[in-house]
Formats: C-alpha cells, structure tokens, sequence
C-alpha cells in the first residue's frame, strides 16, 4: 500500500506573495492538517519518503515523530517547477495566473520555462521512476509530496504504456482541475497483478484541522 500525501497548506496556497518554490511554509492551518495525517495513519510505516521541498518535509514532522523507527529517504518527488524562478519571483498565485495560462496553452512536453524551470518530459521521468522503486517495496509506503506530482503518478499509474506525449500532457492538464487533491489528502494506491490500482482522493481525517 502506498499513500501520497499533498503537503499542507502552505504561505503560497493562502495566498501570500512568495519567491522561492523550495522554501514556502506552512501556515497553522498547514500544520494542523499534517497532524491529522499523522493520527489517520494505521500503523508505523514501512517506509516514509520526503519531498526536498520546506512545506512537504514539515507536513512530514507529526508523522516521523510518532513513528521515529521508520526508516526514511528523500526522493525525487518535489512539486512541478514549469515557470522560470525569475518570472515569477515576488508574485502570488493571481499574479502568476497569466503565466500558468500561458504555459498550459502551449502543450508542449519538451518546453522549458528557463533556470530552474523543469519540462513535463522530466516530471513523467520522475514519476514513473518512482512508482518502479515503489512498486518494489514491501508494506505501507508514505511519501510527503505535491499536488502536480500526484497527478503525473496517477497519470504514469493510469496509462503505463504512454510516454510524455502531448495527450498525456492534455490528460494532466484536465486533472489539474478535474480532480482536486485538496492540502493535506491522502491518495492511496496498490501494487496488485503486475499493476497499479488507484483509491481515490480522501480528505475524511481533515474533518478537525480547518
């Protein structure tokens, strides 16, 4: 059993003016809902994969201290970067929404905003490396990440044959609206067959921390 878990939310999601992707914190609420992920939690982890990214590692703080013994690795499972860091340094989200139209109108899985910006071909790369290192490992898995890397793992899940073509890039365009993963959800999955099955997005354990 693997669960992603969507980082709480952070400075960035309430709407405060940021300028490096890599250090956003959370905000109280943020902190209240990666306390809920650590209750919700059924048993120590086999293992717990973190996001380098400042919001992921501390959604991650609750849960590794209740379960200290379980080991602990950092993958390469941080948010989608697609805008240029100097583009959009000092904006918040409305700010950059012309940007993210921008981009997004463009389908192009090879184009990359400039310094620190990643194309969708390396975000479909990460994603189904880490889903062959999950599917290799026994129990329950918790990784800290992001919303966009959620969706490209359930895109990779989904259509494991297809490789970052424009109409998967199309298909993860639709999810970016079509399937909200709220701050602090959990989205399960299985390895089961040869394959992996999908749980759906849950938000139950949040019910107390708004």
């Amino acid at each position: 059993m693997l669960w992603l878990v969507r980082h709480g939310e952070s400075a960035a999601n309430a709407g405060a003016v940021t300028s490096d992707a890599v250090t956003i914190p959370l905000t109280d609420r943020g902190r209240r809902q990666a306390d809920a992920v650590a209750a919700a939690c059924p048993a120590p982890p086999a293992w717990i994969g973190l996001s380098a990214y400042l919001r992921a590692r501390h959604t991650a703080t609750p849960l590794l201290a209740r379960f200290p013994a379980s080991p602990i690795e950092e993958l390469a499972v941080h948010e989608f970067t697609y805008l240029a860091a100097k583009r959009c340094a000092n904006m918040d989200a409305a700010a950059r929404q012309p940007l993210v139209d921008e981009y997004w109108a463009r389908l192009a899985p090879d184009y990359c905003d400039g310094i620190g910006a990643e194309t969708f071909i390396e975000l479909c790369g990460r994603a189904r490396s880490f889903l062959t290192l999950a599917s290799l490992r026994p129990g329950l898995g918790v990784v800290f990440t992001h919303g966009h890397f959620i969706r490209a793992v359930l895109v990779a899940a989904t259509y494991p044959s297809e490789g970052p073509s424009v109409g998967a890039m199309r298909r993860f365009a639709a999810l970016r609206h079509g399937l909200p993963i709220p701050n602090g959800a959990v989205v399960r999955l299985s390895w089961e067959d040869g394959r992996w099955w999908t749980g759906g997005v849950d938000v139950s354990h949040l019910s107390n921390a708004e």
